[in-house]
C-alpha cells in the first residue's frame, strides 16, 4: 500500500501508452509538416483533435482501489466510483467492445442493484495465455472487496 492508501491499481501497459504517444506525434507531424489544401484543413483539424482526445482518454483508463473502500473505474467513455459494499460479483466475460463486436475478454462487476460494469482497462483480445492475468486481477479485486490483503503474485 502506498502513502495515498491505494491498495491496487490497473493501468494500460507502458507499451500501449508509448504507442499511443508515438501515433499522436506521427499524426500531428504528418498533418502539420505538409498541410492539406484549405478545403481539407477544417475536417483534418477536427479529426486530429478527436484522435488526440480519444488516445488521451484511453491512456487514462484504469482501476484504482483505496483502503478506505472506494473503487474508481475510469473507462474509455465514463468514470465511476463505487463503494466496496456495492460490488457483489467480480467475473470474467466476453468484452462487448464497441458496437457489440465481442472482441475479447474483460473483467466485469455485478453491482448490488444488478447492473454490470465492465473494466475496460482489463480487456484482452483473446484468452489463451492471458487468462491467468485476468484471473489474478479478478482475485485482487475480490480481495479488496472482502477487505483482505491482495494475493501474493
Amino acid at each position: 500500500m502506498t502513502s495515498t492508501g491505494r491498495q491496487l491499481a490497473f493501468r494500460p501497459s507502458g507499451w500501449v501508452r508509448a504507442l499511443g504517444t508515438l501515433f499522436v506525434v506521427a499524426w500531428l507531424h504528418a498533418f502539420l509538416s505538409d498541410p492539406p489544401p484549405g478545403y481539407y484543413l477544417a475536417p483534418g483539424a477536427v479529426l486530429t483533435v478527436l484522435v488526440v482526445a480519444f488516445l488521451v482518454r484511453v491512456a487514462l483508463c484504469g482501476v484504482i482501489a483505496t483502503a478506505d473502500g472506494r473503487l474508481t473505474v475510469r473507462n474509455v467513455w465514463s468514470t465511476r466510483t463505487l463503494r466496496r459494499e456495492e460490488v457483489d460479483v467480480v467475473g470474467i466475460d466476453r468484452a462487448d467492445g464497441w458496437l457489440g463486436s465481442g472482441r475479447g475478454w474483460a473483467l466485469f462487476l455485478v453491482l448490488e442493484d444488478g447492473s454490470r460494469h465492465r473494466l475496460d482497462v482489463t480487456e484482452v483480445p483473446s484468452l489463451g495465455p492471458r487468462l491467468g492475468r485476468l484471473e489474478r486481477q479478478a482475485d485482487e479485486i475480490r480481495a479488496w472487496r472482502d477487505g483482505r490483503p491482495p494475493p501474493v503474485r
